[in-house]
């Protein structure tokens, strides 16, 4: 089973332009579903993670061009701290544009961002898709129809670090170049309610 893109991956999609070959693939794959009965797995949960982000701004971004990562320049490197909390694995596919957001969990939220490259209310977002560990997708309205959306995806469990992509959208469909970021993320997996690291 696969599950269809949600409308704040299409503008993602813009990721796929600063890699190239098979890293691109868990942006495009969907992950398979845990194995046993349905009901199990309307019980499993995802795990709570704090991803400590290390986040480039790109100056030369260009979406008419396939750029290599080697092609794209970078003037400033910020941090970021994102917390995702533990949730119900995702079985249903996420609302379209037009509809109402679902509810999003208030401990899914910007722990740090001294840079304040990433504008939110409070910290918490609008819309959250979390489909871990193929992709995350997290949007907060900045002002109108102006969202700020951040794709998290690329997750390596070897080296336990996660890709990390921002750009600003107009109704998603519009997005501003002068507002595109890439970085990297250490994910450290904490004990739901103990704030401590799980192996």
């Amino acid at each position: 089973m696969k599950h269809a893109l949600s409308p704040l991956i299409k503008t993602a999609l813009l990721v796929a332009m600063l890699g190239s070959g098979p890293a691109l693939s868990p942006l495009l794959a969907a992950p398979r579903p845990a194995s046993g009965t349905e009901g199990h797995d309307m019980k499993a949960r995802l795990p709570d993670r704090q991803l400590t982000c290390s986040v480039r701004h790109i100056t030369n971004f260009d979406p008419e061009k396939l750029q290599t990562s080697a092609e794209l320049q970078y003037d400033a490197v910020y941090p970021l701290t994102l917390a995702l909390p533990g949730i119900p694995v995702r079985t249903a596919p996420p609302p379209e544009p037009q509809d109402e957001p679902e509810p999003v969990d208030p401990r899914t939220r910007i722990l740090a961002d001294p840079g304040n490259i990433a504008p939110t209310n409070n910290g918490t977002f609008d819309r959250a898709i979390d489909y871990w560990p193929e992709r995350t997708e997290l949007s907060a309205v900045i002002a109108g129809d102006l969202l700020n959306v951040i794709v998290i995806n690329k997750y390596d469990p070897a080296t336990q670090t996660a890709n990390f992509f921002m750009t600003r959208a107009a109704e998603l469909t519009r997005f501003q170049t002068n507002h595109v970021y890439q970085g990297e993320c250490k994910v450290r997996f904490v004990a739901s309610g103990t704030g401590k690291s799980v192996a």
